[in-house]
């Protein structure tokens, strides 16, 4: 063969071969190789994470097809897709071909393993998730704590594990290991596959907590399917967060927004009981725990006539939905009462006035609340309201204080003076049966009250510094005496004030925190400065402002803070098994960065815009700032459920910005919302600081205070 034609031979073959591997490159990078092989649902969280990703991935609806078309040393991911109703069906054969195929498999909620079949599904109650191993580094140590809600799992036997489900006490940690607690495993390592007895997947629907913590276990199993993934990739955004980052500027007519927002999650939730199922409602609040399943939003929303239910119990179903409290209390519906009608004030809508209305109307002109001696003149009990439908006899203090509170300012905003002759009843009902100490004790009750008449109790001689009990029927009786210049009224309030601050702060006996306790006795000291501004006077109301204000943070949100715990009647799970069992606060230690809505920044809110108003003082007014914007940047926005779209959560970890805590308290946890004191106080109390005014201004003219002397004859003779 001539040179010449040799040479074209050769350089037509190089030629043909670099073009072949062009259009190969080319057709590569169109369809690039995929890296991953996932069995799934198209709305598996998982995929929404990966989609942000760059990493290519195919995605297939069986586990068969998927073992079919993965090649020799693939990575699969095998997802729940009938959770948690059914385990994940696996194929006969399905161990022997990862094995023979050499490919790197993670699977979730398996039917069985290699050479052990799973047992039940199990569905939790108060377990969380408990880091086991120094797999995860040094971003999530052993005996780190991970919230998944109620989630479900199949049993298998121990061994050792990534994660462990188990419950535990602690705010982000297990504080007292697993040592001698029950617990099971949740992730682990078997035979080169990733085993997950639960549905790690389920991150977005499920609401897991906290975030950066799934970044970090989720990234985790990535990494452990594909060599050199970039775990920081994994991100996602919640189905329930805050309305406004830490950061964010806050638009102009933020605050009307989160008012208008905050009154109409009530009808968004179906907390307003509607006749057509009154009868579904009553079969669960009459329950020793009546707490059941998520309202149907598709039901219609009352009018107020039939009342309003408790709020969100604290726990997390797998789709995000959350049980309802089906409680009907008195307070919540005073309260509720109150902030319809002040979000009207600020956004007129059709049914807010007329919701109020029935709302006030349902509490004093019905039975509900009341039993046969709390509507008979001659009894101990004449006048006061119960606790619940469930306990119309059992006479909470603090709970018939806002009863008062919420009743007298909707009244006010109303217009309406129909309900005047019962809340003034109800404050010397609770007057009279107060001790002359001006102690009354956490609760009375009615069945043991009429033996000993209401002059006995008048008379007693008990000391109980609990601001959260005692001290907002005190701000009651300094607000009444105002109107009226009955001056026992003020005297006993006086003597119980200076007994409980001469106790402050290491004989106070606090319910679930410190801080609470400040938040609820700023407001009679700031009534008190009103009526009587003396030194002495200013001196307390400046010394418990101080101290609740230096735990304010620069987000404007109070740190909780646990007193001297021979003094707390709930502090912090002293075990593992006393977690979930009772009352509880939503810190573990001091220093947790959690703010709680439930007890502390609601009502501290509204107490230090009394102080601020009344004392002018800058560093308070600039304190109700900060603390208002806090509060409108965590009110919760959704939009996958209604009835979370609007609230406020107990519980707010400010450094990681999400809804967290101990959800240690027996249904009133992290996550529990309640439509009177946290709802109710927090969208009031941002209404009296759009009209830069204060609860006592706005009810200066209250004509509850008329004719007072005639009721004072027939509920205090002789005083």
């Amino acid at each position: 063969m001539k040179p010449l034609k040799r040479i074209t031979q050769l350089l037509f073959g190089i030629f043909f071969f670099v073009i072949l591997g062009f259009l190969n490159f080319s057709c590569t990078a169109i369809h690039p190789k995929p890296e991953l092989y996932i069995v799934a649902n198209q709305n598996n969280d998982l995929l929404k994470v990966l989609s942000k990703t760059e990493l290519v991935y195919t995605v297939f609806e069986d586990v068969h097809t998927a073992m079919n078309e993965i090649p020799e040393h693939g990575k699969l991911m095998v997802l729940a897709q009938q959770y948690p109703e059914e385990k994940t069906v696996l194929p006969s054969d399905f161990y022997q071909k990862a094995t023979t195929k050499k490919l790197k498999v993670y699977v979730e909620f398996p039917e069985y393993l290699n050479a052990e079949e799973s047992g039940k599904i199990f569905a939790t109650k108060k377990e969380r998730l408990v880091v086991t191993s120094e797999a995860f580094g040094q971003h999530l140590p052993e005996m780190s704590i991970l919230d998944a809600g109620l989630f479900s799992y199949v049993s298998l036997s121990d061994r050792a594990s990534l994660l462990q489900g188990a419950k535990v006490a602690g705010f982000k940690s297990a504080v007292y290991g697993l040592n001698k607690t029950e617990h099971f495993p949740v992730l682990f390592e078997q035979d080169n596959i990733l085993v997950a007895t639960t549905k790690l997947s389920n991150i977005i629907q499920g609401r897991y907590s906290p975030i950066k913590e799934w970044n970090v276990v989720i990234g985790h199993v990535l990494s452990y399917l594909i060599d050199d993934f970039d775990a920081t990739t994994v991100q996602w955004d919640p189905m329930v967060k805050p309305t406004y980052s830490k950061e964010q500027k806050l638009p102009e007519n933020a605050y009307q927004l989160a008012i208008d927002r905050g009154g109409q999650w009530y009808e968004k939730g179906r907390f307003l009981i509607h006749p057509d199922w009154k009868n579904d409602w009553e079969a669960i609040d009459t329950l020793a725990l009546p707490v059941g399943p998520p309202m149907n939003l598709n039901r219609p929303s009352g009018d107020g006539s039939l009342g309003v239910m408790e709020g969100h119990y604290s726990y997390i179903n797998p789709d995000g939905s959350q049980p309802y409290r089906y409680w009907l209390r008195a307070d919540c519906v005073a309260e509720t009462a109150m902030t319809m009608a002040m979000a009207n004030t600020v956004q007129e809508r059709k049914g807010n006035v007329h919701t109020a209305e029935n709302l006030m109307d349902f509490l004093f002109n019905t039975d509900t609340f009341k039993t046969e001696d709390s509507k008979n003149p001659d009894r101990a009990s004449y006048g006061l309201i119960g606790w619940a439908d469930t306990n119309p006899h059992k006479y909470y203090g603090d709970d018939n204080a806002r009863v008062i509170l919420g009743g007298l300012l909707a009244a006010e905003v109303l217009d309406n003076k129909k309900w005047d002759a019962s809340l003034k009843k109800l404050i010397l009902a609770n007057f009279r049966t107060t001790g002359k100490t001006g102690f009354r004790g956490n609760a009375l009750n009615g069945i043991k009250m009429e033996p000993e008449g209401w002059r006995t109790l008048n008379n007693g001689e008990l000391i109980n510094p609990a601001p959260h009990y005692e001290s907002w029927l005190w701000a009651t009786y300094i607000w009444l005496y105002d109107k009226t210049g009955y001056k026992p009224l003020l005297d006993k309030a006086k003597r119980a004030i200076a007994s409980t601050m001469a106790a402050y702060p290491n004989k106070w006996i606090w319910t679930n925190g410190l801080q609470q306790e400040r938040s609820r006795m700023i407001l009679p000291l700031a009534w008190l400065v009103r009526v009587e501004n003396t030194q002495q006077h200013q001196k307390w109301l400046k010394l418990l402002c101080d101290d609740l204000l230096e735990f304010q943070v620069s987000s404007g949100a109070l740190r909780e803070v646990l007193g001297n715990q021979q003094q707390g009647k709930y502090g912090a799970s002293k075990s593992n098994e006393a977690y979930g069992t009772s009352e509880a606060p939503v810190i573990f230690s001091n220093g947790d960065p959690v703010a709680d809505m439930l007890y502390t920044s609601n009502f501290a809110l509204f107490s230090l815009n009394e102080a601020a108003q009344v004392t002018q003082d800058v560093s308070y007014l600039e304190a109700v700032d900060k603390l208002s914007d806090f509060l409108v940047r965590i009110q919760s926005t959704s939009s996958g459920r209604a009835d979370l779209d609007g609230a406020w959560f107990r519980a707010f970890d400010y450094e990681n910005w999400e809804y967290y805590g101990s959800n240690a308290d027996h249904g009133w946890g992290a996550w529990g919302t309640l439509t009177g004191w946290t709802q109710s106080f927090i969208t009031t109390t941002l209404a009296l600081k759009l009209e830069n005014t204060s609860y006592w201004d706005k009810t200066k003219n209250s004509s509850v205070g008329s004719d007072f002397n005639q009721l004072k004859k027939t509920m205090l003779p002789g005083l």
